[in-house]
Formats: structure tokens, sequence, C-alpha cells
């Protein structure tokens, strides 16, 4: 949803593993209301198909992405 371009983070943090900076990672921050927001924006999605995906198995997501970059 982020490479589609349907929600942005307004904020992140940095996250460390252990006591080393190389074990930090900058984690995205979403406000639920944005999150709630995307059903309705984008209707043409099956959200509960979305829901159903197998642990392991590729979004349906993803091929929408791969569209985007293309166009």
């Amino acid at each position: 949803m982020v490479r589609l371009g349907w929600i942005r983070s307004p904020q992140s943090i940095e996250v460390r593993f252990g006591t080393s900076r190389a074990g930090a990672v900058d984690v995205a921050l979403y406000t639920t209301a944005s999150v709630d927001a995307i059903p309705a924006a984008h209707p043409e999605v099956d959200f509960e198909q979305l829901r159903s995906v197998e642990k392991g198995r590729r979004s349906p997501l993803a091929a929408l992405a791969k569209q985007a970059a293309v166009a």
C-alpha cells in the first residue's frame, strides 16, 4: 500500500537492537485513521481476499504495485 502511494507515514522512530547503532532501524508509524480510510478509498480491491492470503503467499497487491511502477 505504501508502494502504491495509498498511505504515507507521517513520522518514523528509530528502534535499536542491542547496544550498537549498527542494529538500529527506522520504523514507519501510521495513524489508525489513515489505515482505516484505505478500503473506502479503494473499493476496487477485495480486502476480504487480502485478509485470507496464507503465510508465504504473495499478496494480490504486489501485482498492482508492479503495474504502478511500470506506469
